[in-house]
């Protein structure tokens, strides 16, 4: 077992403009790397956000972890999301996330990555 931070003093804000208040915290090593997922803790000051572009090449889940704010995808329509909920995004997939009194999100990015889908026999 291996313990390390993803906390604020490891955080960084990314060169470029799809962030604004928003810091990335990274849990795995990045694509440029060779790594075949990643995946990275993203806080969002009060109004911080991702603004709308592509998914990109890959899946996305956005899992929030504490907070709210809103998230849309392809249709560009706002919708409200909060703690213990999450959203994929296909390969390509407009999108763009926002808050307006903070949020935490795990991101994750993948070839093979799918949202979790229960097999008929687990219904109740």
């Amino acid at each position: 077992m291996e313990r390390f931070s993803f906390g604020s003093e490891v955080a960084f804000v990314p060169r470029g403009d799809l962030l604004d208040g928003v810091t990335v915290a990274p849990l795995t090593s990045p694509f440029e790397a060779g790594a075949p997922t990643q995946a990275a803790i993203f806080r969002f000051a009060p109004g911080g956000r991702i603004v709308r572009h592509p998914a990109g090449d890959l899946p996305q889940i956005l899992a929030v972890l504490d907070g709210s704010g809103e998230v849309s995808g392809e249709a560009g329509v706002a919708a409200a999301i909060t703690t213990g909920e999450a959203v994929y995004l296909r390969a390509g997939e407009e999108h763009e996330m926002t808050s307006r009194d903070g949020l935490t999100v795990l991101i994750m990015e993948g070839e093979s990555l799918d949202r979790f889908r229960p097999s008929p026999a687990d219904a109740p």
